[in-house]
């Protein structure tokens, strides 16, 4: 009897230490699927007792959690009691496994598809609702003073000195390695001057290009930005006034 009970309990224990009770998606393209070099959303319940954020040197254990995938420890942007975003690294694949370690010890695991690319758009999805949508992206006329993008109208510079828009998201430097990156307003071209892996938050990237000088005084625009024909998350831009060769 009492071995009975014993392996009861033993089966109990191992059963509570293991859970499949988590979700995995594309943090910044909800309607996209999880990609290689993109951020990933772990959804879940007592990951940990702590919030902390850490998007500059990402490591692999943040608040005592660690994110394994096909068994490759992934870096960890923040965790939180009930999410952690994490930097998927890692060929597309249709089947992966997900392994997350919680800081109680508890391992949760799932399998998720992760394509190849998808690029993604850090936008203001939080802030109050004139703000909605506006990309974390900066502009400047000399390449040098930047501004924040906001709703407030982006003067428009002349052709030889055209204004340059400086986007923050992932997945934009697998379509500088082939080629195959893009950017349109209303579905009009734009040329890209650059994509550089992000100077400040590992696992981002950072895209420049320019504003056509003839979008001047066109108002609200939609912007897309395209790797390998997939499109980021909507985002837009407020296009103000044409600026001379004095910049005023």
């Amino acid at each position: 009897m009492r071995s009975v009970l014993f392996v009861g309990l033993f089966l109990l224990l191992s059963l509570g230490a293991t859970a499949q009770t988590i979700t995995v998606s594309n943090l910044l393209n909800p309607d996209a699927p999880v990609a290689r070099q993109t951020l990933a959303l772990i959804e879940g319940q007592s990951f940990t007792d702590v919030e902390e954020n850490d998007p500059i040197f990402a490591p692999t254990s943040l608040g005592g959690v660690t994110v394994r995938l096909d068994g490759v420890l992934q870096q960890i942007q923040s965790v939180a009691p009930t999410r952690v975003v994490i930097i998927v690294q890692g060929a597309g694949r249709a089947v992966r496994e997900v392994e997350l370690r919680t800081k109680f010890n508890v391992i949760h695991r799932v399998s998720i598809a992760v394509a190849t690319v998808w690029p993604g758009l850090l936008v203001q999805n939080q802030a109050s609702e004139s703000e909605l949508f506006y990309p974390f992206a900066q502009w400047t006329l000399d390449g040098v003073n930047r501004t924040i993008v906001s709703s407030d109208p982006i003067p428009v510079g002349p052709r030889s000195r055209p204004t340059l828009v400086i986007l923050q998201g992932v997945g934009f430097r697998l379509g500088k390695a082939s080629g195959d990156i893009s950017v349109r307003l209303n579905g009009i071209p734009c040329t890209v001057a650059s994509v550089n892996p992000s100077p400040l938050f590992v696992g981002q990237d950072e895209l420049i290009f320019q504003l056509p000088t003839f979008l001047a005084n066109n108002g609200v625009m939609d912007l897309t930005v395209s790797v390998a024909g997939r499109n980021a998350n909507f985002a837009r831009l407020n296009l103000g006034v044409a600026l001379g060769l004095t910049g005023k």
